[in-house]
């Protein structure tokens, strides 16, 4: 038995989502604020903590739902004829097969006796009900009326209900129907689980461990310890390792026997003296000292956990430990304990589904670590609940992180996606993308083992750009540096508020070489804003020749054509897969001919194709015409050509000296001299870029460190306050087609 979906309605962040659970460990997955503290804490209101009201606060209604909420309260004309469901709700959606146990929901619970259907759908609401709708309204406008006639400014209604909201709302327990055919829950027959006092901690049991773990490394604190106490706890009254506990107990009688000896003895003189005060004669009654050791009490205010240092024979308390070590074994130490709390008492049977919730596990360890959590989690939960009298059951994990470690150590099948949309949370599946590559099954397997071997953190950014190759991957950090530094000049000069710097967004970058459309479909699975750095590409058909002699001809007696590199001016298509993907087989000159808005792209989910949406979130930004400092106009054909185009004179003041000789051994030695000082002469770009680069990387390399700062001033506009600053990388620019990307990409 298990729970396959989780739906969550109007709860915080989460107005209306659906969560596909796996049988053994869910990995949810998103960016901050996406919704994964929300089902952790809705989750454990309803079936963790009892009874709702208690629980709830008017705080925890989704934001939306207050404004319908509002909108319906002051509606004079709101007819309550059909009235909607008004509330938070918890759904959860469990199967069963004929190996269950059925003793707990085959009575009240279970609602269909189709043996086809195995559905049961538990509803936990916190509601407004029709009647009490009425009254609200009836009674908010009294408030008002009456606040109104003392002449005294009423509350409005979200702050009315913060303090009332328990008086009109009511919670509620449900099985509903489950229709097989439809797969969808029917309201409208159902069985009140409060009414037939079905117990729900029989029929699931869950448990959490927070991310706000009592792990500390002070001195004083030994929380380690106090979970080994909580631990024999649970050994006992579950009478595991029965020898082992009785051999302690044991230990403990005998160590009272010696102590009384030994107490008689220690406290004799203050025993004579209250003798002696209280006139106490021989035979009489007096008190005495004797050893009470508990073995509960003693295990919780007398135990240490040490560490052992192997190469030696010196042990260390806890606290001498880091803080990540410390994490991992409390949250070892907690499962185990939970683990116990799963099985019960010896007299109780373990729930039929136990759902364990373990809040982002990797708090203050380093990466090895948690990818070590994550590959034993299963091993350490796989047995689910098994007790000694031979009772077992299953257990289902559900794990939130933020560490991109930890996902790329989990099985791709268990991640589940959670990301805002249409000012909501959904949650994805990600195996689920093998669908979207429906008859592409090596670029779904390449992506698979890209995402979780490599660019994990993609599932935690709000922004990606994918790069071509070396010398962008070695530059871009740089550039955005520029980027950054530029605009602040310009919107302090200006009076404008400055601009959050794209440096301090949450932004992936992503080596893909010419293959980023492989990731087309993961861009439009997690909706994140996507900016594409790549090249043009420019070739022109040329007829092949058989070392001069003649016409190379193909099995039709047809001349032969191949396509060959050339300059974007000499060119008629480009070779860009990528490119051709997204924007289709255009020729060379309409690639040259769109716009930068024109490019900005969006996926139609009806013919799964890339069309143009100015509120797009993909752009692919490539080579465009530009004019360098010195007044060459030229249209390059990838960055490198691009760059030193528009820096001929930055690679001037490196490459000649005060006299414009020649530097042969200037500071660029990746360049060939060759193709160097024919750039410097006449400006072929094309020759140095395509010939003269030995190594893109050291290039790239070369160009940082030839740069230099500028120090200047700004003074602000507003206020006439002049400002110091310092512009780095100031003697080169970025090509303008990846300053625009740029640009497009820092706008949120």
């Amino acid at each position: 038995m298990q729970v396959t979906k989780i739906l969550v309605k109007n709860f915080r962040v989460l107005k209306d989502i659906s969560i596909d659970l796996e049988d053994k460990l869910s990995v949810i997955v998103g960016k901050n604020n996406s919704g994964k503290t929300s089902l952790l804490l809705i989750l454990d209101t309803f079936i963790g903590s009892g009874f709702p009201r208690k629980n709830l606060s008017f705080d925890d209604f989704n934001v939306d739902f207050k404004e319908e909420l509002k909108a319906r309260i002051e509606d004079t004309k709101t007819s309550t004829e059909d009235f909607p469901f008004l509330g938070i709700s918890l759904k959860l959606f469990i199967e069963y097969d004929e190996s269950d146990d059925l003793s707990n929901i085959g009575n009240k619970v279970i609602m269909d006796l189709d043996p086809n259907n195995r559905v049961v759908v538990l509803a936990f609401e916190y509601y407004l009900p029709k009647d009490r709708f009425g009254a609200l309204k009836r009674d908010y406008k009294t408030y008002c009326d009456k606040k109104t006639d003392d002449r005294k400014q009423p509350k409005d209604i979200f702050s009315f209900l913060k303090e009332q909201h328990a008086n009109y709302f009511q919670p509620s327990r449900k099985s509903l129907q489950y229709n097989i055919e439809l797969q969808k829950e029917d309201e409208t027959v159902f069985t009140d689980l409060f009414k037939e006092k079905i117990q729900i901690d029989k029929i699931i049991n869950f448990k959490w461990i927070s991310a706000r773990r009592s792990v500390s490394n002070k001195d004083s604190e030994k929380s380690l310890s106090s979970q080994s106490s909580r631990m024999y706890k649970k050994l006992e009254a579950n009478n595991n390792n029965p020898a082992a506990i009785e051999d302690f107990k044991d230990a403990l009688s005998e160590t009272d026997a010696n102590l009384d000896k030994i107490y008689k003895g220690l406290f004799q003189e203050v025993i004579n003296d209250i003798r002696r005060f209280g006139g106490i004669k021989q035979d009489d009654s007096v008190i005495k000292i004797v050893s009470s050791l508990r073995h509960k009490e003693l295990l919780e205010e007398n135990t240490t956990v040490m560490y052992d240092l192997t190469s030696t024979d010196h042990s260390l308390p806890e606290a001498y430990n880091g803080l990540g070590y410390m994490n991992l074994i409390s949250i070892i130490f907690e499962i185990k304990i939970l683990l116990h709390e799963f099985q019960k008492e010896k007299n109780e049977k373990p729930s039929d589904i136990n759902l364990l919730f373990i809040e982002e596990p990797e708090a203050h360890t380093h990466p090895q670590m948690q990818c070590i959590f994550i590959k034993n989690i299963k091993s350490l939960l796989g047995d689910g609940i098994k007790r000694e009298d031979g009772e077992r059951r299953g257990l289902q994990t559900i794990l939130s992180t933020h560490s991109s470690h930890i996902v790329s150590e989990s099985d791709f099948e268990d991640i589940k996606y959670f990301k805002r949309e249409n000012a909501g949370i959904i949650s994805r599946n990600l195996k689920d993308l093998k669908e979207e590559y429906d008859g592409n099954d090596d670029y779904y397997k390449f992506l698979k083992q890209y995402l979780t071997l490599n660019r994990s953190d993609l599932f935690f950014a709000d922004k990606v750009i994918f790069i071509e190759g070396d010398t962008e991957r070695v530059l871009l950090p740089a550039m955005i540096k520029k980027l950054d530094q530029e605009d602040m000049l310009r919107e302090l000069q200006e009076g404008l508020d400055v601009s959050l710097p794209l440096l301090s967004q949450n932004v992936s970058v992503i080596e893909v070489g010419a293959y980023s459309h492989i990731f087309e479909n993961f861009i439009n699975f997690i909706g994140i804003k996507s900016l594409i750095i790549t090249d043009i590409d420019s070739v022109k058909s040329v007829i092949q020749t058989i070392d001069g002699r003649g016409i190379k001809k193909d099995t039709e007696g047809r001349d032969k054509v191949n396509d060959e590199s050339c300059p974007v001016s000499e060119g008629t298509k480009i070779s860009n897969h990528s490119l051709k993907f997204f924007y289709g087989n255009k020729s060379l000159a309409d690639f040259v001919a769109l716009t930068l808005n024109e490019r900005i792209l969006k996926k139609n989910s009806s013919t799964k194709t890339w069309e143009y949406d100015s509120k797009g979130h993909l752009l692919c930004v490539y080579q465009t015409k530009e004019t360098s400092d010195d007044g060459n106009e030229y249209h390059a054909r990838s960055f490198e050509d691009s760059f030193l185009n528009i820096n001929m004179p930055f690679i001037k003041s490196k490459a000649l000296d005060d006299q414009e000789n020649f530097i042969n051994d200037n500071p660029f030695g990746s360049l060939t001299n060759k193709y160097l000082r024919s750039f410097i002469s006449s400006g072929d770009v094309y020759d140095l870029a395509t010939k003269g680069v030995g190594s893109k990387p050291s290039f790239a390399m070369e160009i940082l460190l030839s740069s230099v700062d500028k120090k200047t001033s700004v003074i602000i506009k507003n206020t006439n306050q002049e400002v110091p600053m310092t512009i780095e990388f100031s003697n080169w620019n970025v090509p303008s087609y990846i300053w625009e990307g740029l640009q497009w990409l820092k706008q949120d």
